[in-house]
């Protein structure tokens, strides 16, 4: 949202109205740049000095140095990518991922649809299951130097059932900032449009490769009364259909 272009001109601040802005202090900076409490806000006397409080939380920073490097704390960004439309970002990401010394992707060739879309040049480095050992090392010490390192899976919230996990751990092991940018996630989504019982679930991920390990997660969620979630390669999707039927029989929705 746009600064004020003019005082404030309310007499008062309703209690109820001055809570709801802080939230959206975090759509417009990394830190959060807090003037005034809403306490503070909401009980002035002084109408002036009420307004210009509520004028400089509502306005975001100078855009000329929003996208410069020493705006944002150095650390490990996990950012939300889109899944299936790339308009599924939010600002934020995109500031993100244009501000990063260096974005970590699973796929560089799949990343690059989407920081092509939006015109990012950040460099891009592979970080996946078959490299991550070997990529650690260097990463940390980016991190270690100072540097902004966004990461991002190639559709959703990073970190879930992903390589970014290890990533995480580390990380936090060492003390380095990890900075979460939500946004777009597959589990969220699934169980918002699934028309299940959403309140109690169980997130699974992705089963065993192993046929009898397999077969022996299913028997055990079927015997759970919350709502199950599982991470399903598209191409694997009928066999986990004809698996689950064999398991749950007709007494589960799947």
């Amino acid at each position: 949202m746009p600064p004020l272009s003019r005082p404030f001109q309310s007499p008062r601040i309703s209690k109820l109205v001055a809570p709801a802005m802080v939230p959206l202090l975090r759509s417009f900076s990394e830190p959060v740049p807090f003037f005034t409490s809403y306490r503070s806000v909401s009980s002035s006397s002084d109408h002036d000095s009420a307004a210009t409080a509520v004028t400089e939380i509502w306005s975001p920073p100078d855009q000329n140095n929003v996208l410069k490097k020493g705006y944002l704390k150095s650390g490990l960004y996990l950012v939300a990518t889109p899944i299936g439309n790339l308009e599924d970002i939010t600002l934020r990401a995109l500031r993100i991922l244009k501000s990063a010394d260096v974005i970590l992707s699973e796929d560089t060739r799949h990343s690059r649809k989407l920081v092509g879309y939006y015109n990012i040049d950040t460099p891009l480095l592979s970080y996946h299951k078959f490299n991550k050992c070997q990529r650690e090392a260097a990463v940390l010490q980016r991190l270690k130097e100072g540097q902004i390192v966004a990461l991002i899976s190639d559709a959703g919230t990073p970190g879930i059932s992903d390589p970014g996990a290890e990533l995480v751990k580390l990380c936090a092991a060492v003390n380095i900032a990890i900075v979460p940018i939500p946004g777009p996630s597959a589990l969220v989504t699934a169980l918002s449009a699934c028309g299940l019982p959403s309140n109690e679930f169980t997130f699974v991920g992705f089963l065993p490769k192993h046929a009898g390990l397999r077969r022996s997660r299913l028997v055990d969620s079927a015997s759970q009364t919350a709502t199950q979630i599982f991470f399903v390669p598209p191409h694997k999707l009928l066999q986990f259909l004809a698996e689950a039927s064999l398991v749950f029989g007709d007494s589960r929705y799947i």
